[in-house]
């Protein structure tokens, strides 16, 4: 949302400040077949440095939250070295932030020609790769996870041992079929005449039936029986799942890409009404004929902010400190309006007012003590390293 309404509000302030003959929606909607070759060079130049633009602010502001989330928190001393405590997501410092992006007319800072400036109060601030509002469950689902672990190592446990009752009692189903036959063959045996009365040398040490034979000698079926089909089952688990269980969505789902763009585009009617309306009004609001010049992106961020598009300019601090404050304050306009150029502003709220508890004049959270303060948490300005050119010619 932020990005979105960065780079329309760019595209606004580049038309109404007579940098571009057209506004950037129209430009993109033009063919590309012109007479005059450098003019469309131009304007082919400009599209694809919106463009460049646009890719970038979207990580910009995913960069500045992470920044933002961490802002406040102390370095300790563990095992010999400095690390940094990530505060956890959902605890009441993780709360809507502002951001403030200036866009300046001109060939410098100080020979701005114009100055305007974007402020985005309610920024979404989220460490990254953070789970998303995400807070501790309660003991009681603890336990209920672990009961459930338990009774699910019961369950194989209690498959394994029915498993093998079954296969003990197939063996011995077979040990009374191969009984039932040997006595029948003992029954047909005793029932044929003897061959003769004399009793043999080798009688004595045959036994007198088969069944004695079977019964004398049962070492096979014991080691059938005492060897195990399988080996006994492990447990599936040996710590219980306490980390899938304590994590519990708290926010919203997100909604869908298609809700999303309908969301961004009603933002974007309500910003391009909202100048209209402006410009409109006595004055003029933001329109101004200005001679086309090169226009300069500037963000304010912490020390820790990290981005490849972005050159940290520690030189404007002061001054472009200075005019934040004064904007803030309202002395950039009306009667108490220094002379010079005014800074020019678009405020972008969300429904609750200062949800985030930031001293507006310092940009601190209440809850951080002034002595904890770290040099990574000190507010630059940056700079957009990409060049923006505007022209007349179409």
């Amino acid at each position: 949302m932020a990005a979105t309404l960065a780079i329309s509000l760019l595209g606004h302030v580049l038309f109404l400040k007579n940098q571009i003959p057209f506004p950037l929606v129209q430009f993109s909607r033009m063919p590309g077949g012109h007479s005059n070759s450098r003019a469309a060079k131009k304007r082919l130049d400009l599209l694809a440095t919106i463009d460049t633009l646009t890719s970038h602010l979207h990580t910009t502001f995913l960069a500045l939250s992470h920044s933002l989330a961490l802002k406040g928190v102390v370095e300790v001393t563990g095992d010999g070295r400095k690390e940094n405590q990530i505060l956890t997501v959902g605890e009441p410092s993780h709360k809507p932030a502002r951001a403030h992006i200036m866009f300046v007319i001109g060939p410098s800072v100080g020979a701005a020609r114009a100055r305007v400036l974007l402020t985005v109060d309610g920024l979404e601030v989220k460490a990254c790769g953070a789970r998303d509002y995400m807070l501790p469950a309660s003991d009681e689902q603890t336990e209920e996870v672990e009961d459930e672990d338990s009774e699910e190592e019961d369950s194989d446990e209690g498959d394994a041992d029915e498993y093998e009752t079954e296969d003990d009692n197939d063996e011995g189903a077979t040990d009374t079929d191969e009984d039932e036959q040997e006595e029948d063959g003992a029954s047909e045996t005793s029932s044929l005449p003897p061959s003769s009365r004399s009793p043999s040398p080798s009688e004595s040490s045959v036994p007198s039936s088969p069944a004695s034979v079977s019964r004398s000698s049962p070492a096979p079926k014991e080691s059938l029986i005492t060897t195990p089909v399988r080996a006994p089952l492990a447990p599936l688990r040996t710590t219980p799942r306490v980390q899938s269980a304590k994590l519990t969505p708290v926010n919203a789902p997100s909604p869908s890409y298609a809700e999303e763009q309908q969301t961004l585009r009603a933002a974007e009617r309500l910003l391009s009404r909202t100048l209209a309306n402006a410009c409109a009004e006595e004055g003029g609001g933001m329109s101004a004929e200005l001679a086309p010049a090169q226009t300069h992106l500037f963000l304010r961020a912490p020390r820790r902010f990290a981005h490849p598009a972005w050159i940290p300019r520690q030189n404007l601090v002061g001054t472009l400190d200075g005019l934040l404050d004064a904007f803030l304050a309202g002395g950039s306009t009306g009667k108490n309006a220094k002379r010079g150029i005014p800074t020019e502003g678009v405020w972008v709220g969300c429904k609750v007012n200062n949800v985030a508890g930031i001293d507006e004049a310092e940009g601190r959270r209440p809850d951080i003590d002034e002595r904890e303060e770290i040099e990574e948490d000190e507010m630059i300005w940056w700079t957009w390293n990409g060049k923006i050119v505007g022209f007349s010619d179409w």
